[in-house]
């Protein structure tokens, strides 16, 4: 989803690393981007009217059949690429039980954070995780 901004589109994007002890949980889409690697972390574009907890929520849900208790906001940051001003918002979750993968995802499965494979997004994908593993723990 794209809206016109005075700079030209934009797009909310979310992503969830979700964790299971030192592992971290990557998908694979049924339909990867041509040119690509095929893992990357669960995400998807915020919908109209749609908070980015609630699409991170929603992500989880819908696409692996998880509905943990916290998820964490740990880091936004803001891309530009193609013309597409992009802020992605980056949670944290932990793992309520084994993922079961619906649409769009073809393969959800967990990698040690030392024994990553390659990612959609070159190393983006590493950065961000590590990132969002050393943000603060929320006070709840």
């Amino acid at each position: 989803m794209h809206a016109e901004t005075r700079s030209g589109l934009t797009a909310l994007w979310v992503d969830i690393v979700v964790c299971d002890d030192s592992a971290v949980l990557l998908v694979r889409p049924t339909a990867p981007r041509e040119g690509t690697a095929e893992w990357r972390l669960p995400g998807a574009a915020v919908q109209y009217g749609e908070a980015p907890d609630a699409a991170g929520r929603r992500v989880l849900h819908d696409h692996l059949g998880l509905d943990p208790e916290h998820i964490q906001l740990a880091d936004v940051e803001s891309t530009m690429r193609e013309g597409v001003w992009t802020p992605t918002f980056h949670f944290r979750c932990d793992a309520d039980r084994p993922a079961k993968v619906g649409p769009p995802i073809a393969e959800a499965r967990f990698f040690q954070v030392e024994h990553l494979p390659p990612t959609a997004n070159g190393t983006r994908e590493r950065d961000i995780i590590f990132r969002v593993l050393s943000a603060p723990a929320p006070e709840l």
